[in-house]
């Protein structure tokens, strides 16, 4: 008798005892999930490796026989395992089986260790994908943050039923996109979040954008750099407990884009005619996804965590006021930029971020760069980040 799973295809061998308490056994024990990767490096299945075996067991009352039938089956069972092991020696089968399996396990739970976040795998250096995205990232961050260093690069695995989902529906909303305009305009693009962000990404999709305390210049949606500026996106991270920033690699699909004016409040596109946003038409530093498109325009794929050494260290007086003669890297401080940039709108951001370029090349001096940086962010908003950083 067989138990076969109508969604998946897999078979299961079941034993059964019919009216009279005979009992019965499969002569073939099958069980189509289980399956191992051999020494040459093909998919087999567990029980077709399986010696063949069949049983009969008969429920007797009288207790004579009871002991009779329990000396019987202990026999058998010797018989049984003995032959067991003598076709494992001669067909290596059995025990390279519990072998593998054994060892297939181990790995995939050292794997779900080692990994961060649920739902991913962690790439190693080396491999051609952690290679690709390690250049990406830093190609386009090492000219305002030269000291940043990866820390990890998680990838989307994408097995469970609702990842799957999003997965088809993405891939849905591409055919339908390429009908309507001919091109879905697919790019790869950087979205900064906090480690909590990136939690809840991963498990549910992108959620509301975040209430800031300025208008956003280029309306409401998702905030998304193209893919050869992670900076800008990285400087919308968070600094996690571990002095960690996390940046995630997407596929967008913008389809036709119109161009937002700064101190926009717009939510939607302004007909039918558009898809998506974008600060600039002509090299874009933002996309910008509507809140009502997020969980078919956007497919996660990537996660980039690290850390950048931050030559700055705090020091506040009466006005706020950052001090900058020492080398040594301050999490304080590296957390108020942090702070900054999600509390700015995206063009305030930018500021930001070319004056502390600005700082590092020496094209500005400490005491411009301080009275830059009050004038883009204004004494309220830096002296109300830097007391709640400090409780």
């Amino acid at each position: 008798m067989l138990e076969i799973q109508f969604d998946s295809g897999d078979e299961k061998s079941i034993a059964w005892i019919d009216v009279k308490g005979k009992c019965f056994f499969p002569k073939v024990f099958v069980n189509s999930s289980e399956a191992f990767v051999s020494y040459d490096g093909n998919e087999e299945i567990l029980g077709n490796k399986c010696p063949k075996i069949e049983i009969e067991v008969k429920i007797l009352e009288d207790s004579d026989n009871l002991d009779s039938l329990s000396g019987k089956r202990k026999r058998v069972g010797e018989e049984i395992e003995v032959e067991q092991i003598e076709r494992g020696k001669s067909e290596g089968s059995s025990s390279n089986v519990r072998n593998l399996d054994a060892k297939r396990r181990q790995i995939v739970a050292n794997e779900v260790d080692k990994a961060r976040w649920e739902k991913t795998k962690l790439l190693k250096e080396g491999e051609k994908e952690y290679t690709i995205v390690k250049n990406l990232f830093l190609s386009g961050l090492l000219s305002v943050e030269p000291d940043a260093t990866i820390t990890r690069i998680h990838q989307c695995t994408r097995t469970g039923v609702l990842d799957k989902a999003r997965y088809e529906v993405f891939m849905k909303q591409m055919e339908i996109m390429k009908k309507a305009r001919g091109d879905a305009n697919m790019v790869f693009a950087w979205h900064g979040t906090s480690a909590e962000g990136v939690d809840s990404i991963l498990a549910h999709g992108f959620g509301m954008p975040d209430q800031v305390q300025t208008p956003r210049p280029h309306g409401v949606g998702v905030y998304l750099s193209p893919a050869k500026l992670p900076h800008i996106s990285a400087m919308m991270s968070d600094i996690d407990d571990n002095g960690e920033k996390h940046v995630i690699l997407c596929r967008v699909l913008l389809g036709k884009c119109e161009k937002i004016e700064a101190g926009s409040n717009q939510k939607l596109p302004s007909s039918l005619d558009f898809d998506t946003g974008v600060d600039q038409l002509t090299d874009p530093k933002w996309y910008v996804v509507w809140p009502t498109n997020m969980s078919t325009h956007i497919l996660p794929e990537l996660v980039v965590s690290y850390k950048s050494a931050n030559h700055v260290q705090d020091q506040v007086t009466g006005t706020p006021c950052v001090k900058l003669d020492s080398p040594v890297p301050s999490p304080f401080v590296a957390k108020l930029f942090a702070k900054l940039g999600r509390s700015l709108p995206p063009l305030k951001v930018l500021q930001l971020q070319t004056l502390c370029g600005s700082l590092k090349d020496g094209k500005v001096g400490k005491d411009m760069f301080m009275e830059q940086l009050r004038s883009v962010v204004g004494d309220e908003m830096l002296r109300s980040a830097i007391n709640e950083i400090r409780g």
